[in-house]
C-alpha cells in the first residue's frame, strides 16, 4: 500500500498536544502554581490503575512483541506516580 500525503488522525492528535503543551513558552517555568483537589488526585490514582491494569493484561498475552509497551507503560506510571507524590503542598 502506497503512501499518502493525507495527514492521519493520530498524527493530527500527536501535533496538536505538541503544540499546546510542548512549545509553550511557560511549560519550563519553576514558579507556575497548580492546585489539585483531593478528588482530582484520586482520579489521577484511578487512571494510574487503568495504566497498570491494561499493563497486566499484556503481559498475560505473554507476546514478546508487547514486552517494550509493558515496559514503558510501567515506566510511565512509575514516573507519574513519582511526579504526584513530589508535589509540593502550599498554604494558599
Amino acid at each position: 500500500m502506497g503512501q499518502t500525503r493525507k495527514q492521519r488522525h493520530r498524527d493530527r492528535c500527536a501535533d496538536s498536544f505538541r503544540q499546546r503543551y510542548l512549545d509553550a513558552e511557560d511549560v519550563g517555568r519553576s514558579d507556575r502554581v497548580f492546585r489539585i483537589t483531593d478528588g482530582e488526585r484520586q482520579e489521577m490514582a484511578k487512571t494510574l490503575r487503568y495504566i497498570d491494569d491494561a499493563r497486566r493484561a499484556l503481559e498475560e498475552q505473554q507476546n514478546p512483541a508487547n514486552r517494550e509497551i509493558i515496559r514503558e507503560l510501567h515506566a510511565s506510571a512509575d514516573r507519574i506516580f513519582d511526579l504526584l507524590n513530589d508535589l509540593e503542598e502550599i498554604d494558599r
